[in-house]
């Protein structure tokens, strides 16, 4: 049963159609609805086939046009030949060669998409597309192909002259121990994805004018309280020392080092952590090295021992650089400054390495017992004369790859041979008859001295040793003084024995552009350390006043050196050889320098 609300609403309904107004206004919406489907239809059937109305690409109208027409319209609009392009900034501009980038217009594709504006999309989105064709243009790019990477070269080396670097502000430590704050500088940063989309847009529209390359500023700020805070850090930092290290190996941070790893912000910078780890890695990376070695019956021509493979923990290392330093910020405790002051000066970080096995190892390749380094001489001979340098490379290759059996005695003079300039020798200074003269051979001592060196860290026998008669710079450019061998055939001469049960192989190493030289014996250890200690040197006294000698042979005002001074000094070095609890060797090394006069030559000669 209706209720009365329900047939109240009928009877009004009812009334008001009787009403003429009711119907006429129905009559006219269906009318108006009719009207408009009609002009919908008339619309769609007319455009069937043709672009519709406010449809451009770029300032090329394609309305009411066919496809075909469209392509025809676009071809006549295209250029014979692309214009420059231009990119500018401030004052600067950039010429773009668009015929370099091999643009090819695609007339079809894009006469396709624009047919295809209004359609295809679904009823409701084709008619709000129409609609707003009818409020304003739709301006379409045409398609094209190019080549991508020619254009990246193109933009890179553009932005690269726009760009700034940020330039981070940072504590300089100036060399009277004060802290300085470098303030730093904004920088300049090109958003290249959006320039290149800008250019691709331009040349599909048509435009080829000037572009202007738009820039974001990258701001670098610190607070007064940030630099105050930062700088009370510093301060506590600036004369520790962090020691990073694994084995023998290490590297030592001060001073500006330390300074440049400390945030503005708290804590510690960890880009630049990451940064100083990857540095080690390159450092100290190296695949595992196979052995090799190849022996012609009467010395070794190649070998190459077994190395292990090394490989940094690089996150392991940034968290233990990280932890040290904060270390080294905490510092000593109270009752630890009372006991010593020097406390927490210094904090080791021990690096993590992984390790890789060699497939060969060095035992492997040969049958003499030669499978491990047993010790090493080095020295340095920076300031030499280049016949000098070729001295010490000739006699270094010479002396490669001998083997010496056990209970062998090394002979530096027989085993070196004749040094003269018919055995590849050049003229260099070298000391005879109680002056420094050039004779054949010079530097040939420097060898020895490192050959000298590589016994002592080996601890074979030292059978003869003589040292200079005067002190030789060049030897103590990485030594303490009186650590030399000299030889003179046929006598000084320098030996030590092989007292190993296996053979012994000598390998040296000499580079001439950095100065070094290098001496290493191999064999098989059996267990001796050797040491070296208690350097001292006494009884200095300076060199005599340089004498000046007449030479007619140089012009008048001429003065040439042809000696040089050095101060007079005993030498004194403690060496021990320690198997288990046996002593093999206990020797002190003693050398007597006499003072060295310096001798100019002094022009008299027209």
């Amino acid at each position: 049963m209706l209720s009365n609300t329900v047939k109240k609403k009928a009877k009004f309904l009812k009334e008001l159609w009787k009403k003429p107004v009711t119907k006429l206004l129905v009559v006219g919406m269906g009318v108006m609805v009719v009207v408009a489907g009609l002009l919908v239809f008339t619309y769609h059937l007319a455009y069937r086939q043709k672009v519709f109305p406010k449809v451009m690409v770029g300032n090329i109208d394609l309305s009411n046009l066919t496809i075909t027409e469209a392509e025809g319209r676009l071809v006549r609009y295209l250029p014979d030949r692309l214009p420059m392009m231009e990119l500018s900034f401030g004052n600067q501009t950039w010429p773009i060669n668009l015929s370099d980038l091999k643009i090819a217009y695609d007339v079809p594709a894009t006469a396709q998409e624009a047919f295809l504006q209004g359609r295809g999309g679904g009823l409701m989105a084709d008619m709000r597309v129409r609609w707003n064709l009818w409020r304003q243009s739709n301006n379409l790019a045409m398609k094209f192909d190019y080549e991508r990477k020619v254009m990246m070269e193109k933009i890179n080396l553009v932005v690269a002259q726009v760009e700034e670097p940020t330039i981070e502000p940072m504590l300089e430590l100036s060399e009277d121990g004060q802290i300085k704050l470098m303030p730093g500088k904004n920088g300049r940063w090109v958003n290249k994805a959006q320039l290149h989309q800008e250019i691709l847009d331009n040349i599909g529209r048509l435009r080829f004018g000037e572009i202007e390359i738009s820039t974001s500023i990258t701001e670098v700020k610190i607070s007064a309280k940030e630099f105050e805070n930062t700088q009370e850090r510093a301060e506590k930092l600036k004369d520790k020392e962090l020691v990073l290290g694994y084995d023998s190996w290490q590297r030592k941070l001060k001073g500006q080092n330390i300074l440049d790893l400390i945030s503005f912000h708290g804590g510690f910078d960890e880009e630049k952590i990451a940064s100083l780890s990857m540095s080690l890695a390159a450092e100290i990376d190296r695949p595992a090295q196979n052995a090799v070695f190849q022996f012609d019956g009467k010395r070794v021509v190649e070998f190459k021992p077994a190395l292990q493979g090394l490989k940094l923990d690089e996150e392991k290392a940034r968290e233990s650089i990280k932890v040290g330093l904060e270390k080294l910020e905490a510092g000593a405790s109270p009752m630890e400054e009372m006991v010593e002051e020097e406390v927490n000066k210094t904090e080791t970080v021990e690096l993590v390495l992984m390790t890789s096995e060699p497939k060969i190892k060095t035992e492997e390749v040969n049958d003499l017992g030669i499978k491990e380094l047993l010790g090493k001489g080095e020295s340095t001979f920076h300031g030499s004369i280049a016949s000098r340098e070729h001295n010490i490379a000739l006699t270094a290759a010479k002396l490669n790859g001998i083997l010496l059996a056990p209970g062998e005695v090394f002979s530096f003079n027989r085993a070196l041979g004749d040094v003269s300039p018919a055995t590849g020798y050049r003229q260099a200074y070298i000391i005879k008859g109680g002056r420094t003269v050039l004779g054949d051979g010079g530097g040939v001592c420097q060898v020895s001295t490192t050959f000298f060196r590589a016994a002592l860290k080996a601890g074979l026998p030292i059978v003869e040793r003589r040292a200079h008669a005067y002190r030789v710079a060049y030897y103590e450019q990485n030594s303490p003084a009186g650590i030399d061998a000299t030889v003179y055939e046929p006598s000084p001469d320098l030996k030590f024995k092989n007292d190993t049960s296996a053979h012994i192989l000598i390998q040296t190493y000499a580079n001439t552009g950095t100065n070094y030289l290098k001496i290493e014996i191999y064999g098989t250890s059996d267990g001796r350390v050797a040491t070296i200690s208690n350097a001292r040197i006494w009884g200095q006294s300076a060199p005599p006043e340089p004498l000046y000698q007449d030479d007619p042979t140089l012009k008048v005002g001429v003065i040439k050196q042809i000696d040089w001074s050095a101060w007079g000094a005993k030498t004194a070095f403690d060496w021990k050889v320690v198997r288990g609890g046996e002593m093999l060797q206990e020797r002190t090394f003693y050398s007597s320098f006499q003072p060295w006069q310096a001798v100019f030559l002094r022009g008299t000669g027209g």
